[in-house]
């Protein structure tokens, strides 16, 4: 049985007709090409994937809840199905972490992350699966965009035409506003770039590209002389479990060794370098990605910070709008919970959470709340500790009376 035949007899008896959900094809094509990405490249060049590690992990752990937006202002967690979707269990066979972990690493390397949406004839979401970006192609007629996804191989494909409400499309910078641009794609130079240098080095320290040294010899050998000092030579000191051993040269045989080229020892320079350039293409810290050069105690934490404003919040709110518009009902949002990111040290935050109390902003048990503790009796009451303030309608007080010395208007009558 596949993901789309693990559903309840309810959700069975009206489930949607317009497309055949059971067929073991379409369930192909969704876990085909999970793990057989075209940025499959990309991912072996470390800073791409140390960078794609840390935007998917990071926003992967992050709560996103349904809520009901109250008129007033206020907004109540809705325990529902379509919360559970998003939060718990897209699937019965895929964890919430996991899901959003596939949809930010297949954004990162083609521009574009698709769930397929199972609905019921009602239109209840009761599934979300991923889709391969390299098997859906977008086309637009007008306003209406649909989705062509290609399932199978050869002359067995088959292509299924899905709109807008039956896939959640996520895509960061886009030239047509539409669909995605692959970062790895317009990027290539780079990352092609890092990936030779470690081909380059990696020939050297394991195929010997640079001679480690020359043996020298008085005049001319013959060809039967010069094969068997080779030979030798290779025998006794070639292999890993050979070093350091010492070399007995004989009949005016001199040994020098050459050392790298200052082309070669610019080679970790030249790779540091397109670590920054990749991290900057994903707008990931470079000290979070291990490169720690210019790193210092204060530029982290302040670093940290701008991961959370500039890096993270404008994922967070693509991922936010586009289930506002296609899951969520009306007067209903889907938010993000960054409290764990920008929560500090618990003495500075114990400080902070102490003067808003006492200035009124927040009573006890909303600290409580945030803090992850139950509520108390008589956390409800907002307190405050400064005169000038006041709540509620009262009364201005009264001017003092003029003095005695000073006469009123009727005093002269």
């Amino acid at each position: 049985m596949g993901w789309f035949d693990k559903k309840s007899p309810a959700e069975t008896a009206e489930t949607k007709s317009a497309l055949d959900i059971n067929s073991p094809r379409l369930l192909e094509a969704i876990r085909h090409g999970t793990s057989n990405m075209s940025g499959d490249n990309a991912m072996r060049v470390s800073a791409v994937y140390s960078c794609i590690k840390v935007l998917s992990e990071s926003i992967s752990s992050l709560p996103v809840n349904l809520y009901d937006m109250d008129p007033a202002g206020g907004k109540v967690r809705l325990n529902n199905k379509l919360d559970r979707l998003v939060s718990i269990a897209p699937s019965e066979d895929q964890t919430a972490a996991e899901m959003w972990a596939y949809v930010v690493t297949s954004v990162c390397l083609h521009g574009n992350g698709y769930l397929y949406i199972t609905r019921t004839q009602r239109g209840q979401a009761v599934q979300l699966l991923p889709l391969n970006p390299s098997n859906v192609s977008i086309h637009v007629n007008g306003n209406k965009v649909t989705y062509h996804v290609t399932v199978g191989e050869g002359p067995t494909s088959k292509t299924l035409v899905l709109s807008s409400r039956e896939v959640l499309h996520f895509k960061t910078l886009t030239l047509d506003g539409y669909k995605g641009l692959s970062p790895i794609s317009y990027n290539s130079a780079i990352v092609n770039g890092d990936r030779a240098a470690i081909d380059y080095a990696n020939r050297i320290y394991t195929e010997g590209a640079t001679p480690r040294g020359v043996l020298e010899v008085d005049g001319v050998l013959s060809d039967e002389a010069y094969e068997n000092l080779r030979m030798s030579w290779g025998a006794a000191h070639g292999g890993t479990n050979n070093g350091n051993k010492v070399a007995i040269l004989e009949s005016g045989v001199a040994f020098k060794p050459i050392s790298l080229s200052p082309h070669d020892v610019q080679l970790l320079e030249t790779r540091k370098y397109s670590r920054n350039e990749i991290a900057g293409l994903y707008r990931v810290p470079p000290h979070m990605i291990a490169a720690l050069d210019n790193a210092t105690y204060s530029n982290i934490a302040h670093q940290g910070a701008e991961f959370h404003r500039f890096t993270l919040a404008p994922w967070l709110t693509m991922i936010e709008q586009r289930l506002n518009l296609t899951l969520a009902g009306p007067g209903q949002t889907f938010r993000f919970d960054t409290s764990g990111l920008t929560r500090s040290d618990l003495a500075t935050e114990s400080e902070s959470y102490s003067k808003l109390i006492s200035m009124g902003v927040l009573n006890p048990n909303e600290v409580r709340e945030r803090m992850g503790l139950n509520p108390r009796d008589g956390g409800d009451e907002y307190i405050s500790q400064t005169n000038n303030l006041s709540f509620g309608d009262t009364e201005a007080p009264q001017q003092e009376q003029q003095g005695d010395d000073e006469e009123s208007p009727e005093a002269g009558s």
